[in-house]
């Protein structure tokens, strides 16, 4: 029946729209993930050999972002929105922005801890971000799958959301920047993003980034996914801040928590200090104790093992078997199965809604951020993206790469109209990637999740961050693959790309990790043609090959393959070029 099925969607206009035959899959490998062979594992269970259809692709990408859905509004509401501090009224403890957030807002977490009671306001600031964040995400999931035809999902981005917030706006508008001048220039970055893409200056862009650095990018988003599974916030919370060392071993319950807090000014001197979310384990103990940490530990084991059956259902399994939360009995926990309960529940987006201003003193610094990191972030996402998925070339072009640049910016001045930060492909897609996904329909299904979001908000939103952290770590491994091909021989491309790995997960960026990896390589060949001046020959690699002759014989001319002293061929670069989309299928293969 599935084949069935196949057969026909394949030779409609959905599978010639979406390429399916040419991309080497099916409806229900976009759709359901493929099928789940039991006689891989009849051997352990002694099952008949039969087959399930399943849901797995654009699930497993929607399950392991779905976080964003509670993150981004808790983080977008700490702006405070329209609420402005006015210093000589007490900033931010002032009567006036009280007054204002008592009609604004029902956040629990900031607002509890600040305040020591709970609001029940009918209108909701954080609320409304939830469904912001879900129609954003339709929107931009929608776009992609239609028009860039990529298993690429798209959602408001982290790191770029605490940057808004935090930097821009500042924590309840304590920054130099209102929270309307700060959507307006996100509005504007999306426009100018939108130019580069169309008229081509992305694609020359791009080619500026040296061939060991795309390399890397794809392990530096594996290294970067698997950093945030092993966090709190989106995953096991096996990581944890210090301050000695800055990172430390943790997995302690709550209640063993002690808040890092910044130590600034008014800290200091009045006693305002405010808590974040990062905390240490170190002052009351309980290191490697946490029930939910070893509860996400077991279901990264159950979706490693799944894998190793190549079950293309593993990640739902590690996922579903996993997702089990829990509602405190404080203020907190109360809102929280409050909301929880509604179970369907739309809130209105009335504070939200085109939040634009013609004021936008202070703004340049943060759009030029914003900008740069915004197109980097895209960058390393889609080509590392595209690099597993094969279908890149040695210029780092992929199809529909202007398309998919495009969809970006616009997904970004559209959640410019609901006060979102700016919108990015995600790197969480590597997840349906790695199950199968190779069309837009798996972004078109993740759309269609989003937009059922929308209503089911108080159940989606709920998904325990322990659940998915598993999840990111498989994918994060996988995604290491991509570093087999790099030349370590040549320092100018083992260290730009060891720096690209290691600064994306440590800065929390990908766009510091390619800057840093971009960098280094610029300066060290430069270096090495400028010692030609002087004589001085170019370093060899340890078979004792320049970099100059090396670049001359991988000239891809068309010239037949040369013997060197070894006696090794120069393989021609198409034949390369089939190794390396033959080493994507492997890894592919092995992720089902």
């Amino acid at each position: 029946m599935i084949a069935s099925i196949n057969q026909k969607v394949d030779a409609s206009f959905v599978g010639r729209f979406f390429k399916f035959e040419e991309r080497g899959t099916t409806f229900s490998t976009e759709w359901a993930g493929g099928t789940l062979r039991f006689d891989s594992l009849a051997p352990i269970a002694n099952l008949h050999s039969h087959q399930i259809p399943i849901d797995s692709a654009a699930t497993a990408t929607f399950l392991t972002m779905a976080y964003i859905l509670a993150v981004n509004p808790r983080i977008l509401a700490d702006s405070g929105g329209p609420c402005v501090a006015d210093p000589e009224d007490g900033g931010i403890f002032g009567e006036a922005y009280e007054e204002c957030l008592e009609e604004l807002t029902r956040q629990a977490c900031r607002f509890v801890v600040l305040q020591g009671r709970s609001s029940a306001l009918t209108r909701s600031f954080h609320l409304q971000y939830v469904t912001a964040t879900a129609i954003g995400s339709t929107f931009a999931c929608l776009l992609m799958g239609i028009l860039g035809n990529l298993p690429v999902a798209l959602a408001p981005g982290m790191g770029m959301n605490a940057y808004f917030t935090y930097s821009v706006v500042g924590f309840r508008g304590t920054g130099n920047v209102s929270w309307q001048a700060a959507t307006t220039a996100v509005m504007i970055e999306g426009a100018i993003f939108f130019i580069l893409a169309l008229t081509g200056l992305r694609y020359r862009l791009i080619k500026i980034i040296p061939e060991p650095v795309r390399i890397a990018t794809p392990a530096g988003i594996g290294a970067f996914l698997a950093h945030l599974g092993l966090q709190t916030a989106e995953g096991l919370g096996v990581v944890v801040s210090d301050i000695a060392t800055i990172v430390t071993l943790g997995g302690c319950p709550p209640e063993n928590r002690t808040p890092i807090v910044a130590y600034d000014d008014d800290c200091m001197n009045n006693g305002i200090c405010i808590p974040s979310d990062a905390y240490t384990c170190d002052n009351l103990g309980g290191k490697m104790t946490s029930a939910r940490m070893w509860l996400g530990i077991v279901g990264m084991m159950i979706i490693a093992v799944a894998s190793a059956y190549k079950s293309k259902m593993a990640f739902i399994y590690g996922i579903a078997n996993t997702a089990v939360t829990f509602f405190p009995d404080d203020p907190v926990g109360d809102f929280k199965f409050t909301y929880f309960s509604k179970v369907v529940d739309i809130t209105g987006l009335d504070l939200l809604m085109v939040p634009f201003t013609s004021d936008l003193s202070n703004v340049a610094l943060a759009l030029i951020t914003m900008l740069y990191v915004d197109f980097l972030d895209t960058s390393g996402t889609l080509l590392g993206l595209a690099d597993t998925m094969g279908i890149i070339d040695e210029d780092g072009n992929f199809p529909g790469a202007t398309r998919a640049f495009s969809v970006d910016a616009c997904a970004t001045m559209f959640g410019s109209l609901f006060g979102l930060s700016p919108i990015t492909s995600y790197i969480e897609s590597g997840a349906g990637v790695q199950v199968g996904a190779k069309t837009g329909m798996s972004a078109v299904i993740c759309g269609f999740y989003f937009f059922v979001s929308i209503f089911f908000a108080p159940i989606l939103a709920s998904i325990p961050a322990w659940a998915v952290g598993g999840a990111l770590i498989i994918v994060g491994s996988i995604m290491m693959k991509s570093l087999t091909r790099l030349k370590f021989e040549r320092i100018s491309h083992a260290l730009s790309a060891f720096l690209t790995v290691m600064l994306m997960p440590l800065t929390y960026s990908i766009a510091y990790g390619l800057i840093a990896g971009i960098g280094s390589y610029i300066v060290m060949e430069g270096f090495f043609r400028f010692f030609l001046f002087f004589g001085i020959d170019l370093p060899g690699d340890e078979d004792g090959m320049s970099v100059n002759e090396e670049t001359v014989k991988s000239e891809p001319d068309g010239v037949e393959p040369v013997d060197d002293k070894k006696g090794d061929i120069e393989e021609p670069k198409e034949q390369a070029l089939n190794e390396t989309v033959a080493e994507t299928d492997h890894v592919e293969k092995v992720a089902d």
